[in-house]
C-alpha cells in the first residue's frame, strides 16, 4: 500500500453509520430482493412511478442522515489523510442533499462528493476515474475503500486497488478486495504505522 497517494470513499457503513434498512425499502418500492433498487427503479414505465420510488428511498436516507455518527477509527483516519494531504473524495449511491447533512452533521472534511445525481452509481467505475484524472494521479496510485461489494467491484472495474473495511464476518465477495481490515484501526495501522 505504500504506493497509495489519494483515497476515494464510500459514505455509508464506510465513514459513517446508517440504519438503512434496504429490504424494507425494497418491499415499500415494490422491487424484488435480488435487483438494485436504482436500476428497478430506472426500468419503471412511468415517470410518475419513478419519481415517487425515488422520494420513498430520499425519505429513508433523509432520516438516516439526521442519527448518522462517524465509524470507529475512520475520523482518524480521515485527518491522519488530512494530515498528510492525501487527495480524498467520497462516492456514494446516496442522494446529494442526504450525503451533504450526513458530511456537515459530522463534520467530515472531504469536500469532492459524487453522488447518484452527479454521477453513474457504483459499480460503474466513471465516478472513480473521473477522480483520479482530477486528481491527477494515475488509477494504481488512488484506493477505493468501501464496506459493501459495488465499492469492490467499481475499484475493480476502474483499475484501482479496493479495500474492504468495517466487517465481523467476512462477506462473500470479499474475493473482490485487494485489501481488508475488520475495522478502521487496523487499516489505519497498516497504512500509516
Amino acid at each position: 500500500m505504500n504506493n497509495i497517494k489519494g483515497f476515494i470513499f464510500d459514505l455509508d457503513g464506510t465513514l459513517v453509520t446508517s440504519s438503512l434498512d434496504f429490504l424494507a425499502i425494497k418491499a415499500e418500492i415494490g422491487c424484488p430482493v435480488d435487483i438494485d433498487a436504482l436500476i428497478y427503479i430506472a426500468q419503471l414505465p412511468t415517470q410518475q412511478q419513478r419519481q415517487e420510488a425515488m422520494e420513498i428511498i430520499h425519505f429513508h436516507e433523509m432520516r438516516d442522515a439526521q442519527s448518522c455518527d462517524w465509524i470507529p477509527g475512520a475520523r482518524a483516519f480521515v485527518f491522519e489523510c488530512l494530515a498528510r494531504e492525501l487527495p480524498m473524495a467520497i462516492v456514494t449511491r446516496n442522494s446529494q442533499r442526504s450525503s451533504k447533512v450526513k458530511i456537515e452533521n459530522n463534520n467530515i472534511p472531504i469536500e469532492l462528493l459524487l453522488t447518484r445525481e452527479n454521477s453513474k452509481p457504483k459499480p460503474d467505475p466513471t465516478a472513480l476515474l473521473d477522480i483520479a484524472r482530477g486528481f491527477e494521479l494515475p488509477v494504481d496510485q488512488m484506493m477505493m475503500v468501501g464496506d459493501y461489494r459495488y465499492d469492490l467491484e467499481a475499484g475493480r472495474n476502474a483499475g484501482m486497488p479496493s479495500c474492504l473495511v468495517n466487517f465481523s464476518v467476512e462477506p462473500d465477495y470479499v474475493n473482490l478486495a485487494d485489501y481488508r481490515f475488520s475495522d478502521f484501526h487496523q487499516f489505519h495501522q497498516a497504512m500509516f504505522i
